[in-house]
């Protein structure tokens, strides 16, 4: 961080209130992953922030028991424990990205830390997701982010939240959230949390590049696009470390679609910006076609039914979100049509897929304090 944590302890009844969006993955996931992007010679990712947030609340109340309680809403887990026992606890899978993130800060202020310890406060986590389970959507990612946001302005409450400090937060992200999954992280998701929006990003050396699309692309995006969630869980860190290790090992024909999938991204980028909706349901198509081909389990039965169901209604492409075997994807038609959206949401609800609405995120993380 760029400064010292503050030497005051918060207020009684200080709560901390951090949002974080989930993204939709247009194209180009997967390239995001060191250090495939170096090899690829800078290829892009372009993603839609959207509202199914992931939220962290942190509250500072006299202490009852122990010193700090960890809860994930969502699972229905709870722990309880001393900072002298954050050092070296372990934790359940549902609360290891809370207890671990929660340490890295800790760690780094050890002041703060020794000066709350001997205090009569108790600090409570709590996060709850708005995604599904397993969806695709960046959802473990998007909750880091939203964990760090409200640890960030509890051991940092004057440092602003600005893009070189949400770039910070990505990093401590992907480093902290590779120990839990034990897999390389994708970059994607955590952008798409911190910072929101339709955005390009472009994976380079020693930095990356974020460009934010024109509001009225976004705008024009999201009377094409419909989300669904499948019912069905993946795992994306299964699925991306079989692709990851197959690159890695010099695989020709897995070279050669991750080839494809940076050209069929950097064709989207060019129909977007043209305002070419045709084209760009070609690119979706073709990242798509590439994608789906990668292995076996990156779609499912149910998936494809729905693709087809929607193919016969009139859309033109359809794409799964994240690393496939389940979770969300999108169909996109190229006119904007709300009968035959009716139509597609209808039909794709009688096949027992769940249609999701979603309003775009455009500024990412989003932060607020106040005092019972």
């Amino acid at each position: 961080m760029k400064s010292h944590s503050t030497s005051e302890l918060p207020a009684l009844g200080t709560r901390i209130v951090s949002r974080a969006p989930t993204r939709v993955d247009l194209a180009g996931g997967t390239l995001d992953i060191w250090p495939i992007h170096l090899l690829l010679g800078e290829p892009s990712t372009l993603n839609l922030g959207i509202d199914l947030c992931a939220e962290a609340h942190l509250h500072i109340q006299k202490n009852s028991g122990s010193e700090i309680n960890l809860e994930s809403a969502d699972q229905g887990h709870k722990l309880g424990l001393s900072w002298l026992e954050l050092k070296t606890a372990s934790f359940p899978p549902a609360l290891e990205l809370h207890g671990k993130l929660l340490r890295y800060f800790a760690q780094a202020n050890p002041g703060f830390v020794e000066k709350i310890s001997r205090s009569d406060l108790q600090l409570t986590l709590r996060t709850q997701a708005k995604s599904p389970a397993g969806a695709g959507l960046g959802g473990s990612s998007t909750l880091s982010i939203s964990i760090l946001g409200a640890l960030h302005r509890l051991f940092y409450p004057t440092q602003a939240l600005d893009s070189e400090t949400r770039t910070h937060l990505i990093e401590i992200a992907r480093d902290v959230e590779t120990t839990v999954i034990r897999v390389p992280a994708g970059l994607q998701d955590y952008y798409g949390a911190a910072f929101g929006g339709l955005q390009l990003l472009t994976w380079g050396a020693a930095g990356h590049k974020r460009t934010a699309l024109p509001s009225d692309i976004l705008k024009s995006l999201l009377s094409r696009l419909l989300l669904f969630y499948s019912g069905q869980s993946r795992n994306s860190g299964i699925n991306n470390w079989v692709l990851f290790k197959s690159f890695i090992d010099g695989d020709a024909s897995v070279r050669d679609r991750f080839q494809g999938i940076a050209s069929a991204t950097q064709e989207l980028q060019s129909a977007l910006l043209a305002r070419d909706w045709k084209g760009a349901g070609q690119a979706i198509a073709r990242e798509w076609s590439i994608r789906r081909n990668f292995a076996a389990g990156i779609s499912t039965p149910e998936i494809d039914r729905a693709f087809e169901t929607a193919f016969e209604l009139g859309a033109t492409a359809g794409k799964i979100c994240g690393a496939g075997g389940g979770g969300c994807f999108f169909i996109w038609t190229d006119e904007e049509n709300p009968s035959l959206h009716q139509k597609i949401v209808a039909s794709l609800t009688q096949l027992g897929v769940r249609h999701l609405p979603f309003t775009p995120v455009e500024n990412g993380l989003d932060v607020s304090v106040q005092v019972d």
